[in-house]
């Protein structure tokens, strides 16, 4: 059901109810479609892509494999459900892999289409994760999960809390193309670099040049908080012999080769820091560089152009996330792609999915999914020498006939000198001076080492515009530790986790509060994840909101560190543990919680029973702390091992949660 913002008796709601265009509702989120992992065929007729769709009936994301014309666009449906995914052509284009659960099978399994049949091609006792083919097609390597353990109980160690069992590792395999018997080259305690092929993601596994060798990524073992313990390592393709290829312990991932051999990428963060920048190293003619020393952003992601001297790369700007073409010599020219933004992930660990959500043909042209600040993810094709995308799919054509709030960037100076943004999202309809004043929604991203972009949705969720639809002025913050505005931004949260982020942010709030058209005295706070541990950080130190939503938010160091999925990693953003040297005070003092006494905001908390990212005890925590004191408080729980939303319709009752809340305290 969409809003009726009549109701509430203002005079923005109700012209807006008169208007000819309805504004995004909660329940329209559900219609959102999400695309991710096109893979262009090598002759660059055909786009494979994975779309997920989402059923509010059944609780659930139905994923479906796409074939799209790169001419007409016309497009239909190979499979659908089965959680396909991981799209990937043949070498000749003549047959398309993916990985599936067929026949209601709970593994996901290795499937190639040619000419118009389907072949099973493993028979894995666990997960099918991500594949590649030989240069020649004859073989594809694979990787696959080792079945779980059994036993009586396990030994932990730099594990999340929600474990029940030791983390089976993920191991590389050799089956023919045409089928046959799989063939295992690679097994132990150790672990390729995990994969979620759920959505985007970049590979760890890569044919060697001559097809003798695979390269992959090695993580020391399956504890999730030592997974920056990743080294590249050749396997060789007959007898499983392995060599290290660098004297590096840690950091390396996402081996990539050039397509005529020349040259090998890969992932290191600069200068060996962890909260560092991404980098795209290359390894040819004996030598190592940082490939894009000049450009100073968090790559995100690449993928090589057929002709081997060049690669495309995309990293967040400021508010845009930005495509470069990155040529050998280290020269980068941008993608000129108007107001598109091109999708990629720059989350660099391999704990967490990161990537281009890109492909490049045999000729040249690139494949690619893209967003704006009005229209919802699209499949678009830059065909080799055109200037002009073209748009190829239509899969959230309906927000056409929705008014959606104008997004635009806003420029501060923050206290210590950083030049600094943000994105501010104007109510639908409202144009630039107007004669109204609306309240204010801060809403903080996550991370850090991410940012806010002028992007419609993060993925299926677009809570900017659902919350400016409500008639408010919503502002994304970037803060130092943002992925944004180069290396020394983003490492500027070292030793600094929560006061000089939170500093950015009411700098960032203070320069839009000069503008005639927002109400200063009508401010809520709100975020999600480090977003969350912001926002409970400023109710904790500043008295001037009205409101405040608190989700899956850190509020205690000291329990991310015991008991998340990164668990012991947070020693290098608090620079040690909490349990040596001046540890426990430093941890104190950067836990929101600690200033539980000084909060009286009414406060909206939220979190999920099992997520691994955040303990919900944290936020039980920071709900009896306020509930105790007598501050206005509720806590939704949603059922879910999942660090957000579980489902669409968990996504649409806690968007109507944060908006009524918003609503109670700031109309």
């Amino acid at each position: 059901m969409r809003l009726s913002l009549c109701t509430l008796a203002l005079l923005f709601a109700c012209s807006l109810a008169a208007s000819a265009r309805p504004v995004l509702g909660p329940a329209d989120i559900a219609r959102l479609v999400n695309l991710d992992e096109p893979a262009i065929s090598p002759d660059g007729t055909r786009i494979a892509l994975v779309e997920v769709a989402q059923d509010l009936l059944h609780a659930r994301y139905v994923n479906s494999l796409v074939l799209v014309s790169t001419t007409g666009g016309r497009a239909r449906t190979l499979v659908r459900g089965h959680d396909v995914a991981v799209p990937r052509w043949s070498p000749d284009g003549r047959a398309l892999g993916y990985v599936a659960r067929a026949g209601g099978a709970a593994i996901r399994q290795l499937f190639v289409r040619r000419g118009g049949a389907t072949r099973q091609l493993t028979h894995a006792r666990g997960d099918v994760i991500d594949f590649a083919w030989s240069a020649n097609g004859r073989q594809i390597a694979y990787v696959a999960s080792d079945p779980p353990a059994g036993g009586t109980y396990f030994f932990a160690g730099d594990n999340d809390y929600t474990a029940a069992a030791l983390t089976p590792p993920d191991h590389l395999w050799i089956v023919a193309s045409s089928g046959g018997s799989e063939r295992r080259l690679t097994r132990g305690e150790w672990t390729i670099a995990p994969t979620d092929p759920g959505g985007i993601f970049s590979p760890q596994i890569a044919w060697a040049p001559g097809g003798r060798a695979i390269t992959l990524t090695r993580v020391e073992n399956t504890f999730s908080g030592d997974s920056e313990r990743s080294t590249l390592w050749n396997v060789d393709a007959a007898n499983g012999a392995m060599h290290k290829l660098t004297s590096r312990p840690e950091f390396e991932l996402t081996p990539a080769y050039a397509p005529d051999g020349s040259g090998l990428t890969y992932w290191y963060p600069l200068n060996g820091d962890f909260n560092s920048e991404n980098t795209l190293r290359l390894s040819a003619d004996a030598k190592d560089i940082d490939l894009a020393a000049s450009l100073d952003r968090n790559i995100a992601g690449a993928r090589w152009l057929p002709d081997g001297r060049r690669l495309l790369i995309c990293a967040a700007d400021h508010t845009q996330m930005t495509a470069w073409i990155l040529a050998r010599n280290g020269s980068a020219q941008p993608l000129r792609l108007g107001d598109l933004h091109m999708v990629c992930d720059p989350y660099s660990s391999s704990t967490f999915d990161s990537g281009i959500d890109a492909d490049v043909a045999n000729d040249g042209a690139i494949a690619f999914v893209a967003t704006s600040s009005t229209r919802a993810r699209e499949l678009y094709v830059l065909p080799r020498g055109a200037r002009v995308p073209r748009r190829l799919t239509h899969a959230n054509d309906w927000l056409d006939n929705y008014a959606v709030g104008r997004m635009e960037e806003l420029d501060w100076t923050g206290p210590d000198g950083f030049a600094e943004n943000g994105v501010v999202t104007y109510p639908p309809g409202v144009p630039p001076n107007a004669g109204r004043k609306f309240p204010i929604v801060l809403l903080i991203h996550g991370g850090p080492g991410l940012s806010s972009t002028r992007d419609f949705a993060w993925e299926q969720w677009p809570l900017a515009q659902a919350i400016a639809s409500h008639g408010y002025v919503v502002l994304q913050p970037n803060y130092r530790g943002s992925d944004n505005m180069g290396n020394a931004y983003m490492i500027g949260i070292v030793r600094n986790t929560v006061v000089g982020p939170a500093s950015d942010i009411m700098a960032g709030l203070a320069q839009l509060e000069r503008r005639p058209q927002v109400d200063p005295s009508r401010v809520a706070v709100s975020g999600w994840s480090y977003g969350g541990e912001l926002t409970s950080w400023l109710i904790g130190h500043e008295h001037r909101w009205r409101a405040a939503v608190s989700g899956a938010a850190v509020n205690s160091e000291f329990d991310e560190y015991s008991l998340s999925a990164s668990n012991v990693q947070d020693r290098y953003p608090l620079g040690t543990s909490p349990f040596t040297d001046d540890g426990q005070r430093i941890y104190r003092d950067n836990s929101p919680i600690t200033y539980y006494a000084a909060i009286t905001t009414p406060t909206l908390i939220w979190g999920t029973t099992l997520d691994p990212v955040v303990p919900i005890t944290q936020s039980y925590a920071l709900y009896h702390a306020l509930h105790d004191n007598g501050i206005p408080v509720r806590f939704a729980v949603f059922p879910a091992a999942t660090h957000g939303p579980g489902d669409p319709r968990q996504t649409v009752a806690l968007t109507r949660l944060w908006l009524d809340w918003l609503d109670r305290y700031l109309r």
